[in-house]
């Protein structure tokens, strides 16, 4: 198999991002390996990534929307087959809830590192990931359309 270059982790990240952000119909959840872990922001302690990604895809509606913008990706390769990826983040999303609720939440400053694993098939999958925070999210509600 060949050997994982730093511009196909970027690409990975990217597409993560691009998943999460509702612009890309590709699924989550198989982004990562069977048995990753994943430490989210809020989380206490670490959880299955396959868990965590179908929590993610329910928390963020399709009818949100949802910006993503990423610093430049730092990639250390580690072998043939694995790969770390560490980076800042900010994102925001934007729900309009039943009653009407314009809800925005605002992470300006997010911080992620992500190890990647070529599996079998040869496709790079993420076998651990911890995403955080410098500060708490910021939480704006208003009425609808303001």
């Amino acid at each position: 198999m060949a050997k994982i270059s730093p511009e196909e982790v970027r690409t990975e990240v990217k597409r993560f991002w691009d998943i999460l952000s509702g612009r890309s119909q590709d699924k989550l959840e198989e982004m990562y390996a069977a048995t990753a872990l994943v430490f989210t922001g809020k989380a206490k302690r670490s959880e299955s990534a396959r868990l965590a990604a179908v929590r993610r895809t329910r928390q963020i509606p399709k009818t949100a929307s949802v910006r993503a913008d990423l610093s430049a990706i730092e990639v250390q390769i580690s072998g043939d087959d694995a790969a770390l990826a560490a980076y800042t983040y900010s994102f925001r999303t934007t729900k309009i809830q039943a009653d009407g609720t314009r809800v925005q939440v605002d992470t300006p400053y997010g911080r992620a590192t992500q190890v990647f694993q070529r599996d079998d098939a040869g496709a790079l999958r993420i076998i651990h990931e911890h995403l955080s925070a410098a500060a708490p999210p910021a939480i704006e509600k208003g009425a609808s359309g303001e």
